[in-house]
């Protein structure tokens, strides 16, 4: 039986701790019914006492166990207006120190989770021609970071899909962005969030040496989530038929290494132009 509150409904995942918590509390604030998940449901109960739904969601399960969760969910309030997926991880290490076990866990739940649980979805809102998807993303999928490369491809590949999605389903008033996360004050760099690969190496010592770093850095980072939260749902909610970039930096830090990096990039493609350019089949008379 759904709800007869008639306010937009939100579903996010990853809501145990840090990003995916603050989101649900700064959605809840705003008047949004949340639908908050994370694979322990017991870590939700302060978010249950302040008016969520809480469910149990494995974002690595089946494509038809989500599809069994969407249609749960959906019966809640009638809809899904707002879906967010946060749920992740880091993998730490070298490439070369992780294994394949641990490179398939990485992307099962960074990349090929969002794309089975929205999939869930899409049946939904194609007929509605109305929803908004949110992947979090980080600053990561630019800078390639020694030491978190797997994770960093994971993000990237997270861009790319959304960047794909925002063109396929503007036809349905879809909307769909990623979020390119900078440093904040959450869980990530604790052991439950950060993976370290299972070998060690000798010589990856930047690669060490950023993992190391990392993990010291927790409860230390320059942003603060929860004033980011407030920001990401004011822009998804305040106005559902606003255009949404494709990908919005968030986090000084990340707005400073976003703008350096597009700048090297152009920089490196006009050094290199004389390389690149000049490949077109002859002009037949």
């Amino acid at each position: 039986m759904s709800d007869s509150n008639d306010s937009a409904v939100i579903l996010i995942t990853g809501c145990s701790t840090g990003f995916g918590r603050e989101l649900a509390q700064a959605a809840l604030s705003v008047g949004l019914q949340v639908i908050a998940t994370a694979r322990r449901v017991d870590t939700l109960s302060s978010l249950s006492a302040k008016g969520a739904k809480t469910f149990q969601l494995d974002v690595t399960a089946s494509p038809e166990d989500l599809k069994q969760f969407a249609a749960k969910a959906l019966s809640i309030f009638g809809r899904i207006d707002f879906l967010v997926n946060n749920a992740g991880f880091l993998q730490g290490g070298a490439i070369e120190e992780i294994t394949s076990e641990e490179n398939l866990a990485q992307f099962n739940t960074n990349f090929f989770g969002i794309i089975n649980l929205t999939n869930a979805f899409l049946p939904h809102w194609r007929t509605r021609r109305h929803g908004t998807i949110v992947n979090v993303s980080s600053q990561g999928a630019m800078l390639c970071i020694a030491g978190a490369g797997i994770y960093c491809a994971s993000k990237a590949a997270v861009d790319a899909l959304s960047d794909t999605w925002a063109r396929e389903l503007a036809a349905f008033n879809i909307r769909c962005m990623s979020i390119q996360l900078g440093s904040f004050r959450t869980s990530v760099a604790e052991s439950g969030n950060l993976k370290i690969a299972s070998a060690n190496i000798d010589g990856y010592d930047c690669a060490h040496d950023w993992v190391a770093g990392f993990n010291q850095s927790a409860g230390k980072e320059r942003g603060d989530p929860a004033i980011a939260a407030t920001k990401i749902i004011e822009l998804i909610s305040n106005d559902p038929t606003r255009a949404l970039p494709m990908r919005l930096t968030i986090g000084e830090d990340a707005y400073e290494n976003a703008k350096a990096f597009y700048q090297g990039q152009l920089k490196e493609m006009e050094t290199w132009a004389a390389v690149s350019t000049g490949t077109d089949a002859p002009v037949k008379d």
